[in-house]
């Protein structure tokens, strides 16, 4: 690369054009801002120390009368304090005699309500007592109570909805029916009670048999998708949480 005198000379002309016209046009007028600024700056920095002793001085004026207003509001206070206690000693006396009153009230009330449901309670548990009693003595009285189930459940079985009783006659066709009694049955009774039940379901039902002393009495069909039970253990399980439910509505 071949060096150029011309071209650096004319560069170091360009630069000092350059520099003049930037002191000519643009050094002088900022030098004048700057000089009217910081003269600006002064004149505002005074006014600002005026204002600031102006503002001391309300400051303090503000200070004494604060000073005024706080011991107003402290004797005010003082006198204010006296007269609440008074009122409060008066109000809490009130108080307590309204609260022992009402206590009162409410405790009798209470009694009164507890005694009321300890009638209903004893008088639900008699009547419940005194309705199983007789349904396990009229069930009782039977002289053959595997016959007397028996016939209930026939009975149940003949006196359902048509729609229902078909639905189950369809799913139980060739299944076998689980008959669980109280007691035992022999032969002679198990072939009675599939030849009776049978003649209502159809005689394409199988039928098993076994033991529950737990159903003290009665008998539980046991189908596929279903039950059907009439027994002792089922009625005095009926009969307590009837018993529970009217003692938690107490």
């Amino acid at each position: 690369m071949e060096f150029n005198w011309w071209t650096f000379g004319l560069q170091i002309v360009n630069f000092i054009v350059l520099v003049w016209l930037l002191k000519l046009l643009l050094y002088g007028p900022v030098k004048a801002a700057i000089a009217r600024r910081q003269a600006e700056n002064l004149a505002t920095l005074e006014k600002a120390k005026e204002a600031e002793k102006h503002a001391q001085a309300e400051i303090s004026k503000f200070e004494a009368k604060s000073e005024e207003i706080e011991a107003s509001r402290q004797e005010i206070l003082e006198k204010a304090r006296i007269v609440e206690a008074r009122a409060y000693d008066k109000l809490i006396q009130e108080g307590r005699e309204e609260v022992s009153k009402l206590r009162d009230q409410a405790q009798k009330e209470i009694e009164k309500q507890n005694h009321q449901a300890q009638i209903e309670m004893r008088r639900g548990a008699a009547d419940l007592a005194v309705i199983l009693a007789r349904h396990i003595l009229e069930e009782s009285s039977v002289a053959d109570l595997n016959e007397f189930f028996l016939n209930k459940i026939v009975g149940y079985l003949n006196t359902m909805e048509p729609a229902e009783f078909n639905r189950i006659t369809e799913r139980i066709e060739n299944e076998v029916i689980n008959i669980v009694t109280a007691e035992e049955l022999d032969v002679q009774n198990q072939n009675h009670w599939s030849k009776v039940i049978g003649g209502v379901l159809g005689p394409n039902v199988n039928f098993t048999y076994s033991c529950d002393n737990s159903l003290i009495a009665g008998a539980i069909l046991q189908f596929p998708d279903g039950v059907v039970s009439f027994n002792w253990h089922d009625s005095l399980d009926r009969a307590k949480t009837a018993l529970y439910e009217r003692t938690d509505k107490q």
